[in-house]
């Protein structure tokens, strides 16, 4: 992995989420243990009981009810399916070993960024699919190890509303040449968090097309401001980009209106010229003016003749407006 500052700074800024990921999942494993460990000293028919909560990522998913009615019924499980749990157990140990490459990856030159920010998530991903097969295994629903697969990779599409809430951030360092964020709007979703640490020259606004309604975009120079991304509740990306580039933040709780949002910091004054990373200069220049039309705020309608009048409604009707303006030319004195 390539040595950069910025990495480092901006894992920093992202770590409470990324822990709070790790202590779940850690604490996942010793639930899903003690699950194992009171089943195997039950199957001589002594009752068992339900040690604890499986935690946060089992949340919305294990009915700790009829878990506990398994204890009672005193149901001793198969050799596969004890089998099959502890691979998931392993799984989700094995994750939580894994140290920074879990949440931080690189794009090679000439990688696509879009395939490499893929395959980081199923990885991630694999830590839901072990806790689904846990349940699935554990309540009869899994036949053997049919989905096993899952164990192996889990991409975020098949991730739920609760698992999308739950993601780790992602820290991905990628040359400004390669840097195509647009395919990254199918990952914003939930708390997922995105931040790119571009390598050299790139287009001035690349982030300005994934600008939507409930989603943190942020372009900056300063690592400092992804306390900000962090911060916020939803799904969110940032690039800490050179000081060239246009400097931006879309924040969904500053208002209703695009431009309350959008806060332009600096916008590059020459339009680009030459091509970049298969972009040419026409293309660059339209996200920069794109970016500039956002964040413009509209000017106040000009008022019309007459409808300055103490409480006068304003007139919208064009042929109200004409009458207007004829009373004020007409001289009724007589």
């Amino acid at each position: 992995m390539p040595s950069d500052k910025r990495v480092a700074l901006a894992m920093e800024a992202l770590a409470p989420k990324r822990d709070a990921f790790q202590s779940a999942l850690g604490n996942t494993v010793e639930q899903v243990q003690g699950f194992l460990d009171e089943h195997q000293s039950s199957q001589n028919g002594g009752t068992g009981r339900l040690a604890a909560e499986l935690g946060p990522f089992a949340a919305g998913r294990i009915d700790t009810e009829k878990l506990s009615s398994l204890f009672s019924a005193e149901v001793s499980l198969d050799t596969l399916t004890v089998e099959t749990i502890a691979k998931a157990r392993d799984t989700m140990a094995e994750l939580t070993q894994r140290n920074s490459d879990l949440f931080q990856v690189d794009v090679p030159p000439g990688g696509c960024l879009h395939d490499v920010v893929e395959k980081a998530l199923e990885e991630v991903g694999r830590a839901f699919g072990a806790v689904r097969i846990f349940e699935l295994t554990r309540s009869g629903s899994l036949k053997g190890n049919e989905h096993a697969r899952s164990l192996g990779a889990f991409p975020f599409d098949r991730w739920s509303r609760g698992e999308r809430r739950l993601a780790p951030p992602l820290v991905v360092t990628v040359d400004g040449a390669d840097l195509a964020p647009s395919g990254l709007a199918e990952f914003l979703d939930g708390e997922q968090k995105i931040v790119l640490v571009v390598r050299g020259a790139c287009a001035p606004a690349p982030l300005v097309r994934l600008i939507t309604p409930g989603v943190f975009v942020m372009q900056t120079a300063d690592p400092s401001e992804l306390a900000r991304l962090a911060a916020f509740e939803g799904p969110g990306i940032a690039a800490l980009v050179p000081e060239s580039a246009a400097r931006f933040v879309h924040d969904p709780a500053a208002g209703g209106e695009t431009w309350q949002r959008l806060t332009l910091v600096h916008a590059p004054e020459k339009e680009p010229k030459q091509s970049l990373g298969g972009l040419s200069g026409f293309q660059q220049a339209q996200e920069v003016r794109q970016l500039v039309a956002l964040a413009k705020q509209p000017a106040a309608a000009p008022a019309v003749a007459g409808e300055a009048a103490a409480g006068a409604a304003p007139l919208s009707d064009p042929v109200d407006k004409l009458a207007a303006w004829l009373l004020t030319q007409a001289d009724l004195s007589e």
